[in-house]
């Protein structure tokens, strides 16, 4: 992806250290007289398929601080010049403000700024199509200066698409056969009627066979058929390809079994500026009472494995003191630092911040804590947004009763920024049904959306009567009355919730230390860390806190249900409007004095 910085020379002005020189005759009209030019990023192949947002970055310079740029004048559009009478505006969240972050994405010590514009949007006006091939944002600082980007772009369109498993379906669109002996012949018809340009693999051959006696050992310890992901698979057409047209031959096929617009990465949630600080960890009904559990050793979280779904985070902060040692995606998953790392940071100290003196204290420092990118590694260098595939990777890691916490969210059914939880994505359901059969708890962020998982749009795919992944699903509850918050989706499928306001941790806004500096990246503390996911860790830390007393009292491991349920039965009621539900808060004293007596077992029988 290029990240130029444009000729300085712009609409008849010469810019010299961010000011504007008049050099020639320009329109009296034109809006972009003067503009200053600044490196901009956009993706290199946008996928004209499915919801969700387009995402770029303005890059700061030594002239432009990009940070100050008000997002309500910015506009994006496939030629120039664009201003407030054309192009489109950035999207915004469910409460109104802008989709729009800022970070020092390449590291150079200036604000980044990245915008998001929706993409069905963008499609609807024709400013994205397949014939699109240059991008351009402009905006405005607050001392009147236009500034403006530019990018070329290459559209796409790529598809998730899932054999049925009966079929046995390997190989790829160059060598694609069935085990089973089935004749592939009308898939090869499809895909060539479509002008497929690449059908591969949503894993490797390497995790597969790995994965093949997991899942071996996973279906004997459920005795439930568990998803087989070498059935999964990413399709790439030419742009100009008819979506509505390939999806209804594809789906129309015995041999597949689902087929959709791949996922593609959302923003994490923007948090509101509160002050309180660690609430979230006093006794009820203020908190989950980790301070009860903390003055026992046995539920600080030792023994069990938490891995994070997460963009990216910081493992060097002072209070977390990780290393790189805690990424189990490597090289295969890059992390994605364009969300930056504040978000990730945030999630792993409230549940591992180290008890050091200073700064703040994770509700299970004891536990080993890791994290994995969503972003995949391809064969020609460039990364996928690919959640099932990292989730499914992390299976060779983790242990019975080991936690994994996924901190993404997907675009719905209702488009735009009605975000909901990422299992709503068939792959990622999947990919979380085989983590559960392993014996590991999922504990899934409910989204930021607002949404009502109840509703007839969703099919029935939130009604665990339905289907069922096994997953703690985690609503945001008021830090004052554990009503629900007004971003939080809820439903029936909601099991827990967590403050989501208020938060009190490392990294994020550094509101409550170290400011935005990248200087002081290290000792970044915020008071308002929030939305579902700052409630997925303090449910989380809950479920680990109970899992390590177990195995320190020599008792086997909760399954995910057993352990949501005792959550659930001793937990605080939740607040408000009550049948708009995202479940109780957990109380870790009600629930670790009620657990059940077991028959005591050897460590070695633990797993």
């Amino acid at each position: 992806m290029s990240r130029r910085l444009t000729a300085l020379l712009a609409l008849g002005a010469l810019v010299v250290a961010g000011q504007v020189v008049g050099t020639g005759a320009a329109r009296a009209d034109d809006p972009l007289v003067g503009a200053v030019d600044i490196p901009m990023d956009a993706p290199e192949a946008p996928n004209l398929a499915g919801q969700g947002q387009l995402a770029v970055t303005l890059f700061g310079t030594a002239a432009v601080d990009v940070g100050r740029i008000d997002p309500g004048t910015v506009r994006l559009g496939p030629d120039t010049p664009v201003d407030a009478r054309s192009g489109a505006a950035v999207a915004r969240w469910v409460g109104g403000e802008p989709l729009s972050t800022v970070t020092d994405l390449n590291s150079d010590g200036r604000s980044d700024l990245r915008l998001y514009f929706d993409k069905e949007a963008l499609r609807a006006t024709g400013q994205l199509s397949a014939a699109t091939t240059t991008l351009t944002v402009s905006g405005q600082l607050p001392d009147g200066r236009s500034v403006r980007g530019s990018d070329a772009v290459a559209p796409g369109v790529v598809l998730e698409v899932k054999f049925a498993e009966a079929s046995a379906v390997r190989g790829t669109d160059r060598a694609l056969r069935s085990e089973r002996g089935r004749d592939l012949g009308p898939v090869r018809t499809v895909l060539d009627r479509h002008r497929a340009v690449e059908l591969s693999p949503l894993l490797p051959e390497q995790t597969l066979a790995g994965l093949a006696g997991l899942a071996a050992t996973a279906q004997a310890r459920s005795g439930r058929a568990v998803p087989n992901m070498a059935s999964w698979y990413h399709l790439t057409l030419p742009a100009r390809a008819d979506v509505s047209a390939a999806l209804r031959d594809l789906r129309a096929l015995p041999d597949v079994a689902y087929a959709y617009p791949a996922p593609e990465p959302a923003p994490p949630p923007a948090t509101p500026d509160f002050t309180s600080m660690q609430g979230y960890q006093r006794p009820a009904p203020q908190g989950v009472d980790a301070d009860y559990a903390y003055q026992d050793p046995r539920a600080r979280g030792a023994g069990i494995r938490i891995v994070d779904l997460e963009y990216d985070w910081n493992p060097f902060h002072e209070d977390l003191q990780l290393g790189w040692s805690s990424d189990l995606g490597g090289s295969q998953f890059p992390r994605n630092t364009s969300f930056a790392d504040e978000h990730g940071t945030a999630v792993f100290g409230e549940l591992v911040a180290q008890p050091n003196g200073y700064g703040v204290t994770g509700g299970v420092p004891d536990a080993d804590m890791f994290g994995i990118s969503p972003m995949q590694r391809l064969s020609g260098g460039q990364a996928s947004y690919r959640p099932a595939a990292a989730l499914s990777h992390l299976a060779q890691f983790l242990r019975p009763g080991d936690a994994v916490l996924i901190e993404q969210q997907t675009a719905g059914p209702n488009g735009g920024t009605r975000y909901v939880p990422a299992e709503w994505v068939q792959s990622v359901f999947d990919a979380t049904v085989l983590l559960t059969q392993l014996g590991a708890v999922v504990v899934a962020t409910g989204g930021n959306g607002g949404e009502n998982l109840d509703a007839p749009e969703f099919q029935g795919r939130f009604d665990r009567s339905v289907r069922d992944s096994g997953a703690i699903m985690v609503g945001a509850g008021s830090s004052t009355n554990r009503s629900r918050l007004n971003f939080s989706v809820y439903g029936s499928r909601l099991d827990l919730q967590g403050w989501g306001q208020n938060i009190t941790t490392t990294g994020s806004n550094g509101n409550l230390q170290g400011g935005t500096d990248p200087a002081n990246r290290n000792i970044r503390y915020t008071r308002s860390f929030g939305g579902t996911s700052g409630a997925g860790p303090i449910v989380t830390g809950a479920v680990v806190a109970i899992q390590s007393y177990l195995k320190a009292t020599g008792r086997p491991v909760m399954t995910a249900t057993a352990v949501s349920n005792l959550l659930k039965s001793t937990g605080t009621p939740q607040g408000g409007d009550t049948a708009q539900r995202i479940g109780p808060l957990p109380d870790l004293r009600a629930a670790l004095q009620a657990v059940p007596p077991s028959k005591a077992v050897s460590a070695s029988a633990l797993g």
